[in-house]
């Protein structure tokens, strides 16, 4: 992995990056920096941002025009812009201490010349100057100043100039012309400035805007006599002797860093919720008092694109700005120290890959895209955390190879129309997968495809597995004559549209909702519709879920924020179990009345927190109450069950499952266990084959004292541990069961 291959995703992110004001700066203020000082009155640190900028702060406070208002977000809420030069005006008065800062470098030795001593020269004698560079100005006129000489308050500028200029060296040469460039043979670079129609010495035609160079290489240009303003000119002075020195050190001019896209001026940010503040008016003619000063300040919105962050439970968890976590995920790439640092591992696996900051972000920026980048990444190089995903990896494995059917209706090889359920679905809850496909072989004469689209694979990284898995399901799709799928998943919907685009898609929803035989019974007087966050870009989908509620009568209530994630994707769970009880706790309490959802793992979620859900299958067939929660083990015998009536009805074959010797054996196991070993996503199958694998070999620890047992079962990724007692043959009563995301060996050593 090469660093862009990570920053790219996170290009875009301006987070941090000066706001539109700025961008319209001619000096780049960071405005938004020195009104966060300023409106706390700390006027010292406001004054040093401002002159560091502007070098002449109080020229710059009574004279600039103020693009930046121009651009100024406050408007966009309906206030006035910021007043930022009486606020400058203020921090000059106020700042206790304005004497410039002395630079200890050590002195070069290239000779420069500036020819005007007008603001625009000042300004590059200035910088060049600070830099220890031996400058001399020469200047027509009896003094410095230029055209702000005849201003009347020539006086206080000229102060401001006589003040900056009191901490470094420079030569003035008054009543000195210039007439050509041959007396400056001796300097090493000279930058010309002589104001509005004065002596470009041949050279203006010759100007480059954008390095302020000419035809020859050591001369420069800049200020009114190129036809800019007065601060222009100042932040061209600044700029000039940034390029001198670059010239000076190789020879050649070039372009500087930190340059603003004036483009930007226009990237604006969404406030919505921010209140209102009105501009504040002076009370006298002196400008603003402190208090006056601090309060206009105050008002600025400080703005900064954080929308991904300030709703992203995840990367609020972490605190890391786009920029930094694209960069350590090349970092964590390494493969030896102390190049790989592992810093943001378990940020990449705590993520739901849900696309909401994509959503968010006003350009696009996705970091979900980013971590499955990095996953999938870390999978390919052999550097990934295994056991964070082998229970999925493991579900689909079955639901692609046991669970796994394909058949056209009884009695044909093809069909138009094929249901892709899924592999929740039926697990959930078999009628939704039977009653569906009774109406669609029904209405349309549909065939069927049982699997799983590949989604443990993809959020785990393995594209190895997940290619292969829709090599499977293109393979039954084509067996059946390329059937349009009828889906019922949001997310097989948004898998099949990146890996499998040819194939054409319908929202089992759309059908549902389109069909008079489709007679909804009202579950709620009133509802709100949960849409995943996989269905984010699906309108028909979303569409379809409201006409049904719709045909109901079931008045709904649209949540504030749509398309968040319920907390299931990603596989979150073991990777940060306390994160993902956050946002499940957040999604669930998102709404006050009953959930209308159409993905099973959502309705799971829900339901396991106690939130009134249900399914809009529900509603759209009319089922009768919802029974509870399938454990783990129970989902794959709902899975099974499934396979077997679908295979009965359109191939007329007995459907016989795979079994192991240890399936006979009969567990006694507490409800509080069961929910236990359902959230450490241990099956009563893991169970059973630790127990037989124990009491077959007998390594086992025993109990006399209590009868108790304790075995342990050694998995590529896991070690399952289970604390059990013999109450009768072929019977055990469960205690704990629990897992190490490590493999022991019998040494006892980890690995």
């Amino acid at each position: 992995m090469k660093l862009e291959d990570a920053t790219r995703y996170t290009a875009r992110c301006f987070h941090g990056e000066p706001a539109s004001c700025s961008f319209a700066c001619p000096f780049r203020l960071d405005i938004r920096s020195f009104l966060e000082k300023a409106s706390k009155g700390r006027w010292g640190p406001a004054y040093k941002t401002l002159r560091n900028a502007v070098v002449f702060p109080a020229i710059v406070s009574a004279l600039c025009d103020q693009p930046c208002r121009a651009h100024c977000q406050r408007t966009l809420v309906g206030d006035e812009p910021l007043a930022l030069r009486d606020v400058e005006a203020a921090c000059v008065r106020y700042a206790k201490s304005r004497k410039p800062e002395m630079y200890v470098i050590p002195p070069k030795d290239k000779r420069i010349a500036v020819v005007g001593a007008g603001i625009a020269g000042l300004s590059c004698a200035l910088n060049l100057a600070q830099k220890r560079f031996p400058i001399t100005v020469f200047e027509r006129e009896n003094g410095w100043g230029g055209a702000l000489r005849s201003h009347s308050d020539f006086a206080a500028f000229e102060a401001d100039i006589t003040l900056q200029f009191s901490a470094v060296k420079a030569e003035f040469r008054y009543g000195t012309e210039i007439k050509e460039l041959a007396e400056l043979s001796g300097f090493d670079a000279v930058y010309i400035a002589t104001g509005s129609g004065g002596d470009s010495f041949g050279l203006l035609q010759a100007w480059n805007h954008d390095l302020l160079t000419t035809s020859d290489p050591k001369v420069f240009l800049g200020g009114a006599l190129c036809g800019v303003t007065a601060m222009e000119g100042i932040a061209q002075g600044i700029e000039a002797s940034k390029t001198m020195e670059i010239f000076l050190q190789t020879g050649r001019a070039s372009t500087t860093n930190g340059r603003y896209d004036k483009r930007n001026c226009e990237r604006y940010l969404n406030h919505e919720g921010a209140a209102r503040a009105q501009l504040v008016v002076p009370s006298g003619p002196d400008g603003y008092t402190e208090e006056e000063a601090k309060t206009e300040a105050e008002r600025c919105l400080q703005c900064d694109c954080d929308k991904c962050m300030a709703s992203c439970e995840m990367l609020k968890s972490f605190r890391k700005v786009p920029h930094k976590i694209a960069v350590e995920v090349f970092n964590d790439m390494g493969t030896n120290p102390p190049f790989s640092i592992r810093t943001v591992t378990r940020e990449v696996y705590s993520c739901n890959i849900c696309g909401h900051c994509k959503s968010v972000c006003p350009v696009d920026v996705d970091i979900g895209a980013l971590m499955q980048f990095s996953r999938a990444a870390r999978m390919s190089a052999g550097i990934h955390p295994a056991a964070l995903h082998d229970f999925w990896l493991r579900e689909m494995d079955f639901s692609s190879s046991e669970g796994c059917f394909a058949a056209a209706p009884k009695g044909k090889a093809s069909c138009a129309y094929a249901f892709y359920p899924g592999c929740q679905l039926g697990a959930c809850r078999p009628a939704y997968v039977l009653e569906t496909y009774e109406f669609l072989k029904q209405e349309y004469d549909a065939g069927v495809i049982l699997g799983c689209c590949g989604a443990p694979a993809y959020w785990a990284g393995d594209e190895t597995r997940l290619y292969s898995n829709i090599e499977r399901i293109r393979k039954s799709w084509t067996e059946l004559g390329k059937p349009a799928l009828v889906l019922a998943c949001a997310t097989c919907d948004s898998l099949f549209k990146l890996f499998l685009p040819e194939v054409s898609t319908v929202s089992l929803y759309e059908l549902l909702a389109e069909s008079d035989r489709i007679m909804p019974r009202r579950s709620f007087a009133e509802a709100t519709v949960f849409d995943p966050c996989a269905a984010r870009d699906n309108r028909q989908m979303q569409s379809a879920i409201r006409a049904l509620a719709g045909k109901a009568e079931i008045s709904l209530e649209e949540l504030r924020e749509p398309n968040r994630c319920c907390g299931y994707g990603g596989h979150i769970k073991v990777a940060n179990h306390q994160l993902y009880q956050e946002i499940t706790r957040n999604r669930a309490n998102a709404g006050e009345k009953p959930y209308i959802v159409y993905c099973a793992n959502c309705l799971e979620v829900f339901r396991s927190l106690g939130k009134e859900s249900v399914h809009i299958l529900d509603i759209a067939l009319g089922l009768d109450s919802v029974p509870a929660i399938p454990t783990l083990q129970q989902k794959r015998d709902n899975s099974l069950e499934v396979k077997r009536r679908l295979m009965k009805d359109t191939t007329g074959s007995q459907f016989n499952p795979e079994r192991h010797k240890w399936d006979d054996l009969i567990l006694v196991v507490s409800p509080e266990l069961q929910a236990s070993m359902d959230e450490k996503l241990i099956s009563a199958a893991d169970i059973k084959e630790a127990i037989w694998l124990a009491e077959e070999s007998g390594e086992k620890f025993y109990d006399e004292q209590d009868g108790m047992t304790m075995c342990s079962m050694v998995k590529p990724v896991i070690t399952y541990w289970v604390q059990y007692r013999k109450t009768a043959p072929e019977t055990y009563e469960i205690f704990r069961a629990y897992y190490h995301r490590m493999r022991f060996s019998e040494e006892g050593q980890p690995s």
